[in-house]
């Protein structure tokens, strides 16, 4: 009787256990990551100096490993990197009553319109939009120039992406809630993530979760006053985690992942693109070979970016001033922060309109 009216005085007084990291706390639905994903980002955070503030904008999930919260409106800064600190726009992430990220601008249809031709995105961080309102992300900007192409019918978009996913949970979510139908657009975007280094695979991991013993840890895991319990072995000394060759999805299984979202699309009549982004190597290659048997258009940004490199300042003036005024001179030595932020990987608010620039030429998508 004690401990369930501990854990209800925690969940009522809005109780969040986090996990301690030298002078940091990082939000406690992180521990559901691989350990190794989980000591790069401990090992990124001190190197910045803070915690990003938009990892506070998910929650565990049994299915996903974990998801965008419902109901959320937070504003993050500080966000890419310490050399630029407190010099980069702010952005808003704002979710819908089931988690999906919606606008700022109250809108009167978005996810639950039916009629008409749908724009699918499957992908990761930069089909997210991160570091970005949701109006300056690519896939937003993309509707608007199709619609104002074609009169005669207006296309909605469904955004799928969650920073961090995979091929694997993009299959999944193919199988989960993607409705495909025909004419329907699906952008594909994964690899990055897929090919970062992990103990575990993302599908080992899903059957952990999804085993008996697996739920009865879940069930365990929401409990507040089991987590704060948990939290506290993270004051210990830390164990050190080890480099490995394994991969959250291997090449051959991120094959058979992009063929199977692939062929599952064409199969209900839809047009599926692949976006490669910051996906380079032999994921890459992987992409652009499975995309080419199946005959299905393949865009590699940011190679795509660089014959507009010299044209930035007078195509997009105003955000090119933007960006002038945070790096300064920086930009002149790394002239892909043009388009791309400090991370040199995803795309600024020049590279997403860019992006849907060049996607919008693709004659498939404007049929």
């Amino acid at each position: 009787m004690f401990f369930v009216s501990l854990e209800t005085v925690l969940w009522f007084s809005g109780f969040q256990p986090t996990l301690p990291y030298k002078k940091f706390k990082i939000p406690a639905w992180m521990e559901e990551l691989d350990p190794l994903t989980l000591s790069r980002y401990q090992s990124f955070i001190v190197s910045q100096d803070f915690v990003n503030k938009d990892v506070y904008a998910y929650k565990p999930d049994l299915r996903y490993g974990y998801i965008l919260k419902p109901n959320l409106h937070l504003n993050v800064s500080n966000y890419s990197s310490l050399a630029f600190k407190d010099k980069l726009p702010s952005w808003t992430i704002i979710s819908d009553s089931i988690g999906n990220r919606i606008s700022l601008k109250p809108l009167k249809r978005q996810y639950f319109e039916t009629e008409g031709r749908v724009l699918h995105v499957l992908g990761d961080s930069s089909s997210f939009g991160w570091g970005l309102n949701f109006e300056e992300s690519y896939p937003q900007i993309l509707k608007e120039k199709i619609n104002q192409s074609n009169k005669t019918s207006k296309l909605i978009v469904k955004n799928y992406s969650t920073p961090g996913f995979t091929s694997y949970q993009g299959r999944l979510l193919l199988g989960d809630k993607v409705r495909v139908k025909k004419d329907d657009i699906v952008l594909v975007s994964f690899g990055s993530n897929d090919s970062y280094p992990a103990i575990k695979s993302d599908r080992i991991y899903f059957q952990i979760r999804n085993s008996l013993l697996g739920k009865i840890n879940w069930f365990l895991n929401r409990l507040k006053l089991y987590k704060w319990l948990r939290s506290i072995l993270y004051y210990f000394p830390e164990s050190t985690v080890f480099e490995t060759k394994n991969r959250r999805v291997s090449l051959e299984e991120y094959k058979e992942n992009l063929n199977i979202i692939f062929t599952s699309i064409l199969r209900e009549g839809g047009t599926p693109v692949f976006i490669n982004i910051c996906n380079a190597g032999e994921y890459g290659v992987a992409a652009e070979n499975t995309t080419k048997n199946l005959d299905i258009s393949f865009y590699n940004f940011p190679e795509l970016f660089k014959p507009y490199l010299s044209k930035i300042h007078n195509i997009y003036p105003n955000k090119f001033i933007n960006y002038f005024e945070s790096y300064g001179k920086t930009l002149e030595k790394e002239n892909q922060l043009m388009f791309l932020f400090p991370d040199l990987c995803h795309p600024n608010s020049i590279g997403h309109e860019l992006i849907a620039d060049i996607l919008s030429l693709e004659n498939k998508l404007l049929q």
